[in-house]
């Protein structure tokens, strides 16, 4: 009994400097902690250099992103700068690491985070994005659980009811995730010794709407036109489910499944798309590979004419598992490896 209690004396203050550490009641991770743009959960932050001229700024965040993004072992390789315009001042990084919620002799409790993150450079200034976050989660029991930061950490999800605390499951990626969004901001700001960044707090925005198209009106024009990426329908996973998609590379175009259309998303402040082709298909990456330009067409069913032309420059490509693209694509064939290509949106036309 002796030898008990003086077990529970030494763990008693460690376990409540555990609880400090860990206050699920600490405003900093409670309502408007987490902010929303077009939808996705997004930290950005400013940092304001005004003796600096992009250029300089410039090569200070290229030299600290690719220190800070590379890969730290084999499981985590994903680290990487995917995309550098010296002319922009724009630097982007894709990023795979480890959070660990606790760890002792007998357990680990941990998850992979991944993430994007952008540095936009301009004469005095320097404007950082953390978005696209993702997580896997407790990898080695049964393939783990894969979720997106937009259902997992926003305040209906990882509060409670009255916002005064954290929910007790969710809570732990939330608040873990604002504290490496905050030490990745502190790290960048002592690249220009900017220990007190200004504040520049995301806007909530409300995505523009996107136009159905649940059939092909026998009016359909025969030319197509040039359209921004808001007049897309918003049905094109199911257009190339019924129908066909292509892809077009080194004047080859090559029919596609419906599940290689992996959908759209932002790079610094560029439009992308996202297509997926497995592994296997050797034709289609030989000609992606071998093409930095290539062209997605979306075709419905029983008709020989696109209704939608993506034409792409391509960013970059990475060879992923189907449960690593879950998160883009639930269809990905779990049996399968992909390669994901990113292709900068240089024209859209639709008929």
């Amino acid at each position: 009994m002796n030898r008990f209690l003086a077990i529970l004396l030494v763990c008693f203050p460690l376990a409540l400097a555990a609880n400090e550490s860990n206050d699920n009641t600490d405003p900093k991770y409670l309502e408007n902690a987490i902010t929303l743009v077009d939808g996705k959960v997004t930290f950005q932050q400013t940092l304001e250099a005004p003796s600096l001229s992009k250029e300089e700024l410039y090569d200070l965040f290229l030299n600290w992103a690719n220190e800070r993004f590379k890969p730290s072992n084999e499981k985590l390789n994903q680290n990487k700068v995917v995309y550098t315009n010296p002319q922009e001042g724009e630097i982007a990084a894709i990023a795979e690491e480890y959070i660990v919620f606790s760890s002792s002799a007998l357990s680990l409790d941990r998850t992979r985070i991944y993430y994007q993150f952008f540095i936009k450079t301009e004469d005095g200034r320097c404007d950082l994005t953390m978005s696209r976050i993702r997580y896997w989660y407790d990898e080695n029991r049964d393939g783990g659980q894969h979720y997106n930061a937009e259902e997992w950490i926003t305040d209906k999800m990882a509060l409670n009811k009255k916002k005064t605390k954290l929910a007790p499951i969710c809570g732990k990626f939330r608040r873990e995730t604002i504290d490496l969004k905050d030490k990745l901001f502190e790290d960048a700001a002592k690249v220009i010794g900017n220990i007190h960044p200004a504040q520049t707090p995301a806007t909530t925005l409300v995505p523009a709407p996107t136009v159905a198209i649940e059939s092909v009106p026998s009016t359909t024009p025969k030319e197509l036109q040039t359209v921004t990426i808001e007049k897309l329908p918003a049905n094109l996973s199911e257009l190339a489910a019924a129908g066909r998609i292509t892809v077009k590379a080194n004047d080859e175009e090559i029919d596609m499944k419906a599940d290689n259309w992996g959908g759209f998303g932002k790079l610094l402040t560029k439009d992308v798309a996202y297509t997926l082709v497995d592994q296997s298909r050797i034709a289609v990456n030989a000609a992606m590979e071998h093409s930095d330009n290539y062209t997605i067409s979306f075709y419905p069913k029983g008709q020989t004419q696109p209704i939608v032309v993506i034409e792409c420059k391509k960013v970059t490509a990475q060879k992923m598992t189907a449960e690593e693209l879950k998160t883009l694509n639930q269809s990905a064939d779990s049996s399968k490896n992909y390669t994901l290509y990113i292709g900068e949106i240089l024209r859209i036309q639709m008929r």
